[in-house]
């Protein structure tokens, strides 16, 4: 299924997917020596012309098609493209999406393509009832692509590049798409997968259950803020807080990490005095955890966030 996998490591649009060729992988040389494999995608809806870096999935994928198309030939086989907007046929090129039919050797149309995503889907359901009624489309790659890419932290501006966005507002609603069918999509999905679950696991909630969920949260209250580890695991790092990567500062708790610091600062110094070594690397591994800590709650304390919640007015009124 390379179609979808491209559409996915790459993020084309549809009409860039078929408009590919082997004459649309390059490669860059940098002065140390490290090559980069680049996509050269041609112009479509905004009329320009890109080039994406590949990663390491997406060059597996082309890697692969060319080496099926190549199988004893030289080279990719020329092959012809329809354009649907244009009604134009182009000239012979080494397009990799391409099918014969008969004696000819053409590019997959977009339609063609959308079938098989179809008929793939309906097939895995066939054999996983979880894939029962989902149907994937072609530009839902490309907003899986998009989300990935802001949330594993890429700048918006440059995940817009790579999608060929010329409005960064067109990428954001790429990524932050819930609207109502979303909704109830989703939910629809929830209902689907509880049906395939045990009925024993949808139990009503015992009042001593409750109590052991609450009691859990109670005990993740610590000095310094509260405790982030999962629901029914016990402390891992012998309450040794300020080591722990579980620990979540509360910001009204900064003063405390002052004097936390000052008090491990006194005991370090003594420890040169007595030359206690173990207890100076470990003196100074917590310093650093504590450092580090502060600086992060300092940080979320900079950054606001604005929702967009709307004001509420309270109105008094006085009955006569």
């Amino acid at each position: 299924m390379h179609q979808a996998q491209t559409l996915r490591h790459s993020g084309l649009r549809i009409e860039e997917l078929t408009e590919l060729s082997q004459l649309s992988v390059r490669q860059y040389r940098r002065p140390n020596g490290e090559v980069i494999a680049l996509l050269v995608v041609a112009p479509s809806k905004t009329d320009r012309e890109r080039v994406i870096p590949m990663s390491a999935e997406l060059f597996h994928v082309i890697a692969c098609i060319i080496r099926r198309l190549t199988d004893g030939r030289a080279t990719v086989p020329l092959a012809t493209r329809y354009d649907d907007y244009e009604r134009i046929t182009s000239d012979p090129q080494p397009f990799l999406f391409q099918r014969r039919i008969g004696q000819r050797v053409e590019v997959m149309t977009t339609g063609a393509i959308g079938t098989h995503l179809r008929n793939v889907c309906a097939d895995i359901a066939t054999t996983d009832p979880r894939f029962d009624g989902i149907h994937f489309r072609p530009h839902d790659f490309r907003r899986l692509f998009a989300t990935e890419l802001v949330n594993n932290g890429l700048p918006i501006h440059i995940g817009a590049a790579l999608l060929g966005h010329l409005d960064l507002e067109t990428t954001r609603g790429y990524v932050a798409v819930f609207n109502e069918d979303v909704t109830r999509h989703y939910q629809a999905h929830l209902q689907r997968r509880r049906a395939l679950r045990p009925p024993e696991e949808y139990a009503p909630v015992t009042a001593t259950e409750w109590a052991e969920f609450e009691a859990h949260f109670d005990k993740r209250k610590v000095e310094l803020g509260g405790c982030g580890r999962p629901y029914a695991t016990p402390c891992s790092h012998e309450h040794a807080c300020i080591r722990c990567p579980m620990l979540h500062v509360d910001p009204k708790m900064l003063p405390r990490l002052d004097d936390i610091e000052i008090n491990l600062i006194e005991r370090r110094d003594r420890a040169r005095t007595e030359n206690w070594l173990g207890e100076i690397e470990g003196i100074d591994l917590t310093l650093s955890f504590l450092r580090s800590k502060r600086t992060e709650v300092q940080r979320r304390l900079q950054r606001q966030t604005d929702l967009g919640l709307p004001a509420v007015t309270v109105v008094s009124t006085t009955q006569g």
